[in-house]
């Protein structure tokens, strides 16, 4: 199986792109983009067409992956931390943590702003509310602290669409997957969640902190019917599911060291896993991911 995935190295201050073959851990192509900023690194990624529609922390940068060229990028003065990416109804869904919203445009090529959703708004009991001057230029600033509610990913399941939350200013379970519409809470108690993907009509999301993966029947202020651990102890992002196999990353760039992130291969049937490491190309060590995408054919 072969991912394509926005990347990011914190150690070495770089961000690009990998086509990277799961089975034989090869990074078969890369691309380092060049850029002089604090943290350039490539975060949330979306396939759509022949493009990774991408973010880094201020930009949302457009690749090529049939060329494997870099093409441009896009800009907007409320963009701050920015993190997944996702394109729902041709409409394209951005995970703005810096404000603690969910950016929403038109034409996800060209994008032409929709809409802007703040998720205090939506769920005013769970988040508290903060005064965002829209006339200012948060494009400028690396993160914009404190945050209200932490989005991280957004899911859907057809119908309905879900943001996973990490939490109150991230502090140790103070988190939530809250419905983007309706505002409703999915879990029961609150979560350390970073990553929720839907698959086989299941909502599985990361339990960070704890390298452990929760299976949730529904999301409607339930329960998870299942804890599935994802082995050594990590900072667990960056999944994608495909034929029962859960693909997860770790972010390792956080501890000051030169290291390449690490992947759990987890059998959503047996439990049974594996760890490997990414391999190094060029010298660069790639530290960190946030979002995967499956290459189809």
């Amino acid at each position: 199986m072969k991912l394509i995935i926005p990347v990011e190295s914190i150690i070495q201050n770089k961000g690009g792109v990998i086509l990277y073959d799961v089975d034989n851990n090869q990074i078969l192509k890369q691309y380092v983009h060049k850029k002089d900023w604090r943290r350039c690194g490539w975060r949330g990624g979306k396939l759509y067409g022949d493009y990774l529609i991408a973010t880094d922390w201020n930009d949302l940068h457009f690749f090529n992956v049939k060329t494997w060229k870099y093409e441009k990028s896009f800009q907007k003065t409320t963009f701050n931390d920015l993190h997944y990416v996702e394109v729902f109804d041709d409409k394209l869904y951005i995970v703005n943590t810096g404000l603690d919203a969910i950016e929403i445009f038109d034409n996800p090529l060209t994008p032409i702003f929709k809409d802007i959703i703040f998720m205090f708004d939506v769920n005013p009991k769970l988040f508290e509310k903060r005064t965002i001057d829209m006339k200012k230029n948060y494009n400028q600033k690396l993160k914009v602290k404190p945050h209200s509610a932490h989005p991280n990913c957004i899911s859907s399941n057809g119908s309905d669409i879900f943001v996973t939350c990490f939490g109150k200013n991230q502090k140790i379970n103070s988190g939530e997957i809250v419905n983007l519409e309706t505002g409703v809470k999915g879990t029961k108690k609150s979560i350390d969640c970073h990553d929720g993907q839907f698959y086989n009509g299941k909502f599985y999301t990361t339990w960070t902190r704890h390298s452990k993966l929760l299976e949730f029947q529904v999301l409607n202020n339930s329960k998870p019917k299942r804890t599935i651990s994802i082995g050594p102890r990590g900072w667990w992002r960056g999944m994608v599911i495909k034929d029962d196999i859960a693909y997860v990353f770790a972010s390792d760039g956080y501890k000051g060291t030169k290291k390449t992130t690490r992947l759990a291969i987890v059998n959503l049937k047996t439990k049974e896993k594996k760890i490997q490491k990414l391999p190094v190309v060029g010298d660069v060590h790639w530290d960190t991911i946030y979002q995967p995408n499956i290459l189809e054919g």
